[in-house]
């Protein structure tokens, strides 16, 4: 089975309405996208399930609404995470 990667961002509620897909990709892309992660110290969750369902949003394109719940739930663990990192 072939590695597979879905970088997001999120701005401000005001700026964007759902997180939006940046870049995406299987195999060598996957391990790039991974190794820029690390790079720049961008923590990366491991979720196979939701990685399935987000590889085939376009990159550019905002998450489908059907994925907000779990996708909400890795970003609050990831502010949390940060959060006690500067603390």
């Amino acid at each position: 089975m072939k590695r597979k990667a879905v970088a997001l961002s999120y701005d401000s509620p005001g700026r964007q309405k759902a997180p939006k897909v940046i870049a995406s990709g299987e195999g060598q892309m996957a391990t790039y996208i991974c190794q820029i992660a690390e790079k720049h110290d961008i923590e990366f969750i491991s979720d196979p399930l939701l990685v399935e369902s987000l590889v085939n949003v376009p990159v550019g394109q905002e998450i489908p609404r059907e994925l907000y719940d779990s996708v909400a739930i890795i970003f609050r663990y990831l502010l949390s995470s940060e959060n006690k990192k500067n603390n």
